[in-house]
């Protein structure tokens, strides 16, 4: 069995040139509840279903984001030991219901296609996903050069005591992809995960923001992006510029502020973040648990606000990432984008 399958539309998109949006499935099967939830204030989801998961809501709120950009959204996961580029609606469904699917990230990544596992993909195991593509036997294809979530992993908290470092960073630096995010997520280190960022090469884009937004927050004074973009074409130029003309593997992180109407305040979430903290480390939540946990209790703690926020982010990530994507699928005067193979 082909421990890789590519879905027929999204085998077709790379063939033809088409723009595609890659979409992780952590956020399926550990970010968000599998309770209902009515729909996002403020954001545009003319198919959200108030009696349907929220979890499952949102991946296709994301989806609808993209194809109204212009792209075709490609959702990945890992389903009963096949990394799937490309889910049905039916499978999408399944995963989002599934109570014992968690979330697979590179290093556990070829032990759950070994055993037959399920699961929703990191960021970090997305990012392999996004350049599975280009490395079929005999028929290769163009790797996913975008791909929106909501916030990566990076430097936690107490590193200093406790080393813990998310994946996402290492493979983001190795893979020649554009990842679209509210930044870092609002319960890290995130002058760390800046400066690891910076260690790693990769290029920190600020989409209409000279700071660097904070999840929840949209950041403000004191920690800064490399470069600040007007557009999605800029950014897709500058993507260009990195990929081909400098000859660079790493990823390109362009992010972009919560919508301002959804946002938290700052001084209010560094609060609410101590405490989650504090519940962890009382509960003794350790590990890959330790962000679904935190994400889980400050929803709680803020009566629903920190939830809100992050519907509104992801809808808004997505939009953007899907103009990325076409904006880098337009060949017209600027060339043809690479796979960045060898």
């Amino acid at each position: 069995m082909n421990p890789i399958e590519l879905h027929p539309e999204i085998e077709a998109a790379l063939l033809h040139g088409k723009p595609v949006v890659a979409l992780e499935t952590a956020v399926l099967t550990a970010g968000l509840p599998r309770t209902p939830h009515p729909p996002p204030v403020g954001v545009e989801s003319p198919e959200w279903r108030s009696d349907q998961p929220v979890n499952l809501e949102a991946v296709r709120l994301m989806q609808w984001q993209v194809r109204a950009a212009g792209a075709v959204p490609v959702v990945i996961a890992v389903i009963r030991g096949v990394l799937r580029i490309g889910l049905s609606d039916e499978e999408l469904d399944a995963l989002a219901r599934e109570e014992s699917a968690g979330k697979v990230s590179p290093s556990g990544l070829a032990a759950a296609l070994s055993h037959q596992e399920t699961a929703g993909t990191t960021v970090a195991a997305t990012l392999i996903g996004c350049l599975a593509p280009c490395r079929r036997a005999g028929n290769p294809l163009p790797p996913i050069r975008v791909f929106a979530t909501g916030g990566i992993g990076g430097v936690h908290r107490g590193w200093t005591a406790q080393p813990d470092i998310s994946a996402d960073l290492f493979e983001l630096a190795r893979s020649p992809v554009c990842v679209v995010c509210a930044g870092a997520k609002s319960i890290l280190d995130l002058p760390a995960t800046l400066e690891a960022l910076e260690t790693l090469s990769v290029p920190v884009l600020g989409l209409g923001t000279s700071w660097f937004p904070q999840f929840f927050t949209m950041g403000g004074p004191g920690l800064t992006v490399g470069c600040a973009v007007a557009t999605a074409q800029e950014a897709a130029d500058l993507c260009r510029t990195h990929w081909q003309a400098l000859g660079r593997r790493e990823g390109v992180l362009l992010t972009r502020p919560v919508p301002a109407e959804a946002a938290m305040d700052p001084v209010e979430l560094d609060a609410l973040i101590e405490g989650a903290e504090w519940a962890a480390a009382a509960a003794g939540i350790e590990g890959p648990a330790r962000t679904p946990y935190l994400l889980e209790v400050l929803s709680a703690q803020s009566e629903g606000r920190t939830l809100r926020a992050n519907l509104a982010l992801l809808a808004a990530n997505a939009r953007t990432a899907g103009e990325v994507a076409v904006a880098l699928a337009d060949r017209g005067s600027t060339g043809e984008v690479r796979s960045g193979e060898d």
